[in-house]
């Protein structure tokens, strides 16, 4: 029989197999995670809403299944969502005060699929408000905290995950990823994240930010642990109309089929952007690959910093639109007021943070008749010639291989002062979403005690190869990542 420190080191698969062959029932696990979160979400905060209840009758069912004959993807597997994804009956707050209290009748799709799946719900996980941020301290439930480290930022938005399964107090989790919010994290929690093709995945039920630019990721210890959910999460979906007919694809198969052949490119010039040790695990990267079989060239990708202010114009106007509708009249709560514009004004200014507010500011004016929609217009002409530059470029080479962030993970308040500064921390990450190209961030060493990560970025529909790629370097990694983040 496992005890609890034997379950939590088993991988995603590693469960549900474990769970199917009937050698662990899916209580057993869930009762080895449910002691590991109360023994650190004390200190971490990686948790807005424990669903315990829940995931005891989840769990239930994953058992009765396998007893009938059944061998469900997930048996028994516990995950984290964040919370700007609805769970039926679940409270969804998006870390906003706005949301405090709704129940939504309702589930999102990548939700229902791992619950389907024989997944069983540990509870939602915090995040920087409605997703705007990059350190998950704007949340009204408090600051995420470094599992590695509590004085540092888990990155965000989506730090809560990352965390979670970074501990381990979830197997894995279901995340968004707008311009980098599940890659950044991963990065500097030490585990992986895949950002898949925009519409891979359907964002039905997943809270708008910016709707052309937000992606359902998952976060996971490992690389084929990424590829096995990836399984389950692709696929159409009718309620989403931008997902693509993937359904059946299998990630995981081949996945050890290594780089032989493949052109990877380092981007010429991202050490300017980067620290010592981040430039030390990218160029160790590309060494490994090279020495795997793949022609490792260099690129000129002399937009990067271009690219940023794209992302930041297109996902403000979007977000300014998106959230008109909480209101406190057709959405969210609701303030006093004399009539209703002031209900309306009393709800906004209440409700929202400022961070949420900045950017629906910067939105609103993006789109102002003053304006005249021309400057809009021009910033969805700038990304567009992003897109072609960056598909004319995987029509040369294979794989963009770059730093996921400039640096480790930075002390929790470095932006008080400045927020806007933070807005940098995406600047390897946002291509990804401006194209809606794959990418997938794995850690790659470290600093001497926090984790590097390092991102492989291919075109459109890409993910199998991307996993290939990301397989045979995390192999080859590991030694390093242990050597130098204090055996994360």
């Amino acid at each position: 029989m496992m005890n609890g420190k034997d379950i939590l080191s088993l991988s995603v698969r590693g469960i549900a197999d474990a769970v199917q062959k009937r050698e662990l029932s899916a209580s057993d696990v869930l009762e080895a995670y449910i002691a590991s979160v109360e023994a650190t979400d004390g200190e971490v905060n990686a948790y807005i809403t424990k669903t315990y209840d829940l995931a005891a009758a989840q769990a239930r069912r994953a058992d009765e299944r396998i007893a009938a004959g059944e061998l469900p993807a997930l048996a028994g597997v516990p995950f984290a969502v964040k919370d700007n994804f609805a769970a039926e009956g679940v409270p969804m707050t998006c870390a906003s005060e706005i949301l405090r209290g709704f129940v939504p009748p309702y589930s999102a799709a990548a939700y229902e699929r791992s619950v389907n799946a024989g997944g069983v719900l540990l509870g939602k996980t915090n995040l920087d408000e409605f997703a705007m941020g990059s350190s998950c301290e704007k949340s009204v439930y408090g600051p995420t905290r470094n599992p590695l480290d509590h004085t540092k930022s888990p990155g965000g938005s989506s730090g809560g995950s990352a965390a979670a399964v970074a501990l381990p107090s979830a197997a894995w989790a279901l995340a968004s990823d707008t311009g980098g919010s599940a890659r950044q994290p991963a990065a500097f929690c030490g585990v992986c994240a895949m950002k898949p093709t925009y519409g891979a995945v359907s964002r039905y039920g997943l809270t708008e930010f910016a709707s052309s630019l937000d992606t359902v990721c998952p976060i996971t210890r490992d690389v084929t642990d990424s590829a096995y959910v990836l399984e389950i999460l692709a696929g159409r979906d009718r309620r989403d109309m931008t997902t693509l007919d993937l359904a059946g694809t299998k990630y995981t198969e081949g996945i050890d089929g290594g780089v032989r052949g493949l052109k990877i490119a380092l981007v010429n010039g991202y050490e300017a952007f980067a620290d010592a040790a981040v430039v030390r695990c990218v160029q160790r990267t590309a060494e490994i690959l090279r020495k795997l079989g793949a022609e490792i060239v260099t690129v000129d990708v002399p937009w990067l910093g271009e690219a940023v202010e794209i992302y930041l114009t297109v996902s403000a106007a979007e977000a300014s639109s998106n959230l008109a509708r909480y209101d406190g009249i057709r959405y969210g709560n609701k303030e006093d007021g004399v009539h209703i514009t002031n209900i309306m004004k009393n709800s906004r200014s209440g409700g929202f943070g400022d961070e949420v507010k900045r950017r629906i500011l910067t939105g609103t004016y993006a789109l102002t008749s003053v304006l005249t929609g021309d400057y809009y217009r021009r910033i969805k002409a700038a990304q567009a010639e992003v897109c072609r530059r960056i598909y004319d470029l995987f029509g040369k080479i294979d794989i963009m291989l770059m730093p996921t962030a400039g640096g480790t993970a930075f002390d929790l308040g470095s932006f008080n002062e400045d927020p806007t500064a933070m807005y940098g921390s995406d600047r390897f990450t946002v291509i990804g979403n401006l194209t809606g190209c794959p990418a997938i961030s794995l850690p790659a060493g470290g600093d001497g005690k926090l984790p590097v990560g390092v991102m492989l970025m291919g075109d459109r529909l890409s993910e199998k190869m991307l996993y290939r790629a990301a397989f045979a370097a995390e192999a080859e990694l590991k030694e390093f990542v242990k050597e130098e983040t204090g055996n994360v």
